[in-house]
């Protein structure tokens, strides 16, 4: 088996954004409102079919492949079932302030969701504006109570109030454990990496999505209660944070996201400098951010350049990246569900 090079999936959304997409990628948006891609993908928006099902260049869906052969792409069928990759990788151009909100934990979406996924998620930043910040999770304990009435009244003042503001800037990673509440700014760019799954609970949502969907069917206190209330005390934030600038240098493959990130999702930058860069087997998604090269594997070189997107079967074996590129390669993690 070889690389996939994979043709664009661009989503239509509600909020503003995705100009960086299309500088990115090369290819012109669908729509105006297209602040995101979803990469590799085999997961679906909520309660629907087949929207952010990856298409494959000859025809079909990446997800339909992965069924068939799972042995093949993931070395064997994976805890969500036939086609599952066992990630969800997605590039995030936000135009607006997104709102407030929180994903559930494996836990939580067990119970209430049926899935065996819940969704931490992590975002390494490509670009943003002067002065971009982020926020994520709170400075202080909340009560679940005064939650719930912010949440009733579209408060959005009174939860960002209490959230850690994080300025950010390209090369910057920000890892959000599930149930961690958090919005991205305006003005910022990012490889997202995530569980595979679209669990997001919108603890504000008039000018976003509608109450229904805003909360997956759930109801107030369903959100809140997916919602950790405890304070993200100043030390653990840090330990969320890292700065790796895609220009870095060192042993490759090099290590993107903090640890704590293991149980859920990898992610490595590959290059730059030119030198070739060994890549164990496994199921990968690769994003290439700048200048260009060939994926080598066994079975032959795909060559890739500013923009592309490949996905990389575990059936290709150990592989290499080589030339005058660099790119993030996102994998599922290799400790499962566990």
């Amino acid at each position: 088996m070889r690389p996939v090079l994979l043709p664009p999936n661009r989503l239509v959304h509600f909020y503003a954004g995705g100009e960086a997409i299309t500088a990115l990628r090369g290819v012109p948006a669908p729509d105006g409102r297209s602040p995101e891609e979803w990469v590799a993908s085999t997961t679906t928006r909520h309660g629907e079919a087949s929207t952010g099902l990856s298409p494959l260049p000859g025809g079909g869906l990446l997800r339909d492949a992965v069924a068939a052969d799972p042995d093949g792409w993931t070395g064997g069928v994976l805890p969500g079932g036939p086609g599952d990759v066992g990630v969800l990788v997605k590039l995030l151009d936000a135009g607006q302030r997104l709102p407030v909100h929180v994903h559930p934990d494996r836990v939580f979406a067990s119970s209430h969701l049926g899935s065996c996924y819940g969704k931490t998620e992590a975002w390494y930043v490509l670009d943003a504006v002067p002065g971009a910040r982020v926020h994520l999770g709170w400075r202080d304990d909340v009560d679940p109570d005064d939650l719930a009435r912010a949440v009733l009244a579209e408060d959005s003042g009174w939860m960002l109030d209490r959230m850690h503001a994080v300025d950010v800037v390209p090369g910057d990673v920000v890892l959000v454990p599930a149930g961690t509440v958090h919005a991205i700014g305006a003005g910022i760019f990012v490889v997202e990496v995530q569980e595979p799954s679209d669990f997001s609970l919108l603890l504000e949502h008039v000018g976003f999505s509608g109450p229904e969907e805003a909360f997956l069917g759930l109801d107030v206190a369903g959100a809140v209660a997916a919602t950790g209330t405890r304070a993200l005390p100043p030390g653990d934030l840090a330990g969320l944070c890292r700065h790796v600038p895609p220009g870095s240098t060192g042993p490759l493959p090099l290590r993107v996201l903090p640890e704590q990130a293991d149980p859920f999702f990898a992610a490595d930058l590959l290059g730059p400098g030119g030198a070739s860069v060994d890549v164990p087997a496994g199921f990968g998604i690769l994003v290439v951010l700048d200048g260009s090269g060939v994926a080598v594997c066994a079975d032959g070189g795909v060559a890739v350049s500013r923009g592309d997107v490949l996905a990389v079967p575990h059936g290709a074996g150990a592989w290499q990246l080589t030339g005058e590129v660099t790119a993030v390669l996102c994998r599922p993690s290799a400790a499962g569900t566990a």
